[in-house]
């Protein structure tokens, strides 16, 4: 399991765009934006790399889907995509 936070600089805070994701040992991602309170799973697939262009390709395009594990994984205190950490 991998996670990662970054921000996207959108201005949908004052703080631009936080989101942290999660790449899983079964080749699933999930993912909380923290900033919009936004949840979404989607496989890793045709993507070569885990990293923000992955999760922002998935998002931005629809390609997610909004999951129990993901609102889990994003609204669940102590789960891995709860907590955004300054990248």
């Amino acid at each position: 399991m991998k996670t990662i936070h970054f921000n996207t600089g959108r201005l949908y805070q004052p703080d631009g765009q936080k989101i942290t994701a999660t790449l899983h040992d079964d080749g699933v991602v999930t993912f909380f934006d923290h900033s919009r309170t936004v949840i979404g799973e989607f496989p890793l697939g045709e993507h070569a790399t885990f990293n923000e262009a992955c999760v922002m390709d998935s998002y931005d395009n629809g390609l997610h889907r909004g999951t129990v594990r993901a609102w889990q994984d994003g609204t669940v205190a102590g789960e891995c995509n709860s907590v955004w950490v300054q990248p």
